[in-house]
């Protein structure tokens, strides 16, 4: 999954000094994400989610597409708490170009495409109804994707216990430690995201974006998408510094076609044992968003109050 977050991840560990890639969040949506190659054998999962976040507001702004599944980036960070993991990829070179097949996904995006581009579309804002339902469906991807994983991973019925959460699952070349905290939630992640692309995608072509990202000024108070082809420039180039501090929710709600209009933005937590409550990151001391935290952020950026779905707590502020 995508980690603009090497840029996430240098979002909440700090610019100056990258962590290894288990440090990085899922980005935060790829749908159909794909297992990255990374030189580590780490496996990050590789989501395009830019593409289809940030559509819709590229229909009229060029700057913009939806997130897709089967897209470039890596769910963000996943660490002992087991974040998001999408931005695991961004260090990861061979995950900054599109996957094989990608272009199974432009029918979504061709319909995202159309459903922005009339005037009505364009103006309109979702229900409460409306947002409810999505609400529902990923809390519902988020409980499938934990239950699915875990017996696929640990056995049928079985659940990782505290212990098994700190165990070592890998390590990584340069001495990295990758626990089964970690790899249980990009796992998670990455088949939550898929649920959300596949239950949600064509339902709200044009006011549902999968882990868009955005750059926030907390000076002026401004954010702003970020195209998915100036992010992907940016990380070919290896500009990493020019993504500290961008913002990769997992599902932002927003007027269709216009990305810049929040509504709701949702993040998935996946904690290691499931028991533990569910919290938002924390930003690193050397991260220019310290102390605050990732849903501090989230809030003060895009004025909403952002939500986190985690299996058996549901929505939670």
């Amino acid at each position: 999954m995508d980690a603009v977050k090497g840029l996430e991840d240098r979002v909440f560990s700090g610019a100056g000094r990258p962590r290894g890639t288990a440090d990085i969040d899922v980005v935060s949506v790829q749908h159909g994400y794909r297992r990255c190659p990374h030189p580590s054998a780490m496996p990050l999962l590789a989501p395009a989610r830019f593409f289809l976040a940030m559509l819709a507001a590229s229909v009229n702004s060029a700057a913009c597409s939806p997130a897709s599944m089967t897209g470039q980036r890596a769910p963000r960070h996943y660490s002992q708490t087991t974040d998001s993991a999408t931005t695991a990829c961004l260090r990861t070179p061979a995950c900054y170009s599109p996957p094989t097949g990608e272009t199974s996904i432009l029918p979504w995006l061709s319909r995202a495409a159309s459903a922005a581009g009339s005037g009505a579309a364009v103006l309109r804002l979702l229900e409460a109804a409306e947002l409810s339902k999505i609400e529902q469906v990923l809390n519902d991807c988020a409980n499938q994707a934990s239950h699915r994983v875990n017996e696929q991973l640990l056995g049928k019925g079985q659940r990782p216990t505290r212990q098994r959460c700190q165990e070592t699952f890998r390590m990584e070349p340069g001495g990295n430690k990758v626990t089964w905290a970690m790899h249980l939630g990009r796992e998670k992640h990455q088949a939550a995201l898929e649920c959300a692309q596949q239950e949600l995608g064509e339902l709200f072509p044009g006011n549902l974006s999968f882990q868009p990202t955005y750059r926030y000024d907390r000076t002026t108070k401004k954010v702003e998408p970020i195209a998915p082809k100036q992010v992907d420039e940016w990380l070919r180039n290896g500009f990493f510094g020019k993504l500290l501090g961008t913002l990769i929710p997992d599902v932002v709600v927003h007027a269709a076609g216009d990305l810049s209009r929040v509504q709701a933005v949702l993040d998935f937590k996946f904690p290691c044992p499931g028991d533990r409550n569910p919290t938002w990151r924390e930003y690193h001391e050397d991260h220019p968003y310290y102390p605050a935290n990732q849903g501090e952020i989230y809030r003060e950026a895009f004025k909403v109050t952002p939500k986190m779905l985690s299996p058996g707590f549901g929505a939670m502020r």
